[in-house]
């Protein structure tokens, strides 16, 4: 039997006898492999590429990459650790800092001549204010009390002239939302 015929066959079924179709498959002739043989060609085949070079230039390469990709994450975490301490190491130091800073003013009294002699104009850029009240309190000699003691790291971008008064600048810092200051008898309260 053909080919062709063989396809159609197999294509329409219903168009040929159940005689016509076992002759069809009476007719293919498949070899049945030996199994044993190909196991023993499938072993043999096997033991002669382990030991080529691109085994092991694939095996060196996927070291070399592991060995990196670990490299990497190590020190990440180290960095990071670090990292942390400094951050933990750094609130420690604020926290003892503002502690002992909780109850401090600024009292920088001189000769009135003086200060009005030395004051000039003043420009702040992204400082914070407690930086800013120093310069306030050694130019208009007056005291400085933080009662909000997160006032003193909020920054500023302040700037007045040498001939404007204490109010003045009390009512500048005012304008912002986050502080309130008070002058009551040459002491400047920050709440």
């Amino acid at each position: 039997m053909k080919n062709e015929e063989k396809i159609r066959m197999l294509l329409h079924p219903e168009q040929y006898s159940d005689e016509q179709l076992d002759q069809m498959l009476g007719e293919s002739d498949t070899p049945v492999p030996d199994v044993d043989e190909e196991w023993q060609r499938f072993r043999t085949g096997r033991r002669h590429r382990q030991h080529s070079p691109m085994r092991w230039a694939a095996i060196l390469t996927i070291g070399i990459a592991l060995s990196g990709i670990s490299y990497a994450a190590i020190h990440q975490w180290r960095q990071s650790r670090a990292q942390k301490e400094t951050i933990v190491e750094n609130q420690h130091r604020q926290a003892s800092q503002t502690a002992a800073d909780k109850e401090s003013t600024y009292n920088l009294n001189t000769v009135a001549e003086e200060r009005d002699s030395v004051r000039q104009d003043q420009s702040f850029n992204n400082v914070e204010l407690q930086q800013i009240m120093q310069q306030v309190a050694k130019d208009y000699g007056v005291k400085v009390v933080f009662r909000n003691e997160a006032a003193r790291s909020l920054r500023f971008y302040l700037k007045w002239e040498a001939n404007d008064s204490i109010q003045d600048i009390i009512n500048h810092i005012n304008h912002f939302e986050k502080v309130h200051l008070t002058l009551s008898d040459a002491t400047i309260t920050i709440e």
